[in-house]
């Protein structure tokens, strides 16, 4: 397989990424997202980590993608199609082309209701395995106008699916093995400092005026609390912290 100079530097790059160490599944996910976008020359990166207990995927993130376009999937799509889930989620890296004829997928429901809207044409999956068991995936898409995607592109991804899965099973061992007072030390003082008050249910506004700061920086900390802890909402920080309050520093203003 001949690659490029500049395709195996972004290999490299998203290599080190996959190598190097992520507080969750999210961040690490986030992480490689436009990487991957550069190396397929491709427009929309969405990815999920699989719940066995609830048999869905969650913790969804996104380049180039509205996060309506992640929550629909998460809160509706994948449950009214959950009986297709099987032909769609196979190990390794396939084009949306070789699991259904793009004709065929034009005439579909999630086509049509889901996936056109947010202006996806061709598709391309990468699906994680642990086992028998899915982990995770990364979902690559092209706007119309631009073509499928191809052998090489196949051989590219694939490239990466023993480095993702690692990874993801990597980050997996660690958050498990992470007892629940030490989250917050994965967090900076004033980003753990947003996190609480947010868990005890304090709205964005009232974060800034405790903390003396504005809007935007508590947006941003608790954005980045969120990515670094796995967490999408309040409700599942609130969850997570529950415990760890107590044994956790104090509020720094």
């Amino acid at each position: 397989m001949q690659i490029s100079t500049g395709k195996r530097r972004i290999l490299s790059r998203i290599i080190g990424l996959l190598s190097s160490e992520h507080a969750s599944s999210q961040e690490l996910r986030t992480a490689i997202g436009a990487s991957i976008l550069e190396l397929l020359d491709a427009d929309f990166y969405a990815s999920f980590e699989w719940n066995p207990q609830k048999q869905a995927f969650e913790f969804g993130v996104a380049v180039n993608l509205d996060l309506a376009c992640v929550q629909s999937y998460e809160r509706h799509f994948q449950h009214r199609h959950r009986q297709g889930l099987r032909r769609w989620v196979r190990q390794g890296v396939h084009p949306v082309s070789a699991t259904i004829s793009h004709r065929d997928l034009m005439r579909s429901e999630i086509y049509n209701d889901f996936l056109r809207p947010y202006g996806h044409y061709y598709g391309i999956n990468l699906f994680a395995f642990d086992g028998r068991d899915s982990i995770g995936d990364v979902r690559i898409w092209r706007r119309n106008g631009r073509s499928d995607f191809d052998r090489h592109e196949v051989e590219l991804l694939s490239l990466i699916e023993p480095g993702f899965t690692q990874a993801m099973k990597r980050t997996a061992l660690a958050n498990r093995g992470a007892p629940p007072a030490e989250a917050l030390t994965r967090l900076s003082p004033r980003e753990a400092s947003v996190a609480e008050l947010a868990a005890k249910g304090l709205a964005d506004k009232e974060i800034a005026r405790c903390l003396n700061v504005t809007f935007a920086t508590v947006r941003a900390h608790l954005d980045n609390a969120f990515a670094k802890l796995g967490v999408r909402n309040r409700t599942q920080l609130a969850s997570l912290l529950h415990a760890s309050l107590p044994a956790t520093r104090g509020i720094t203003h």
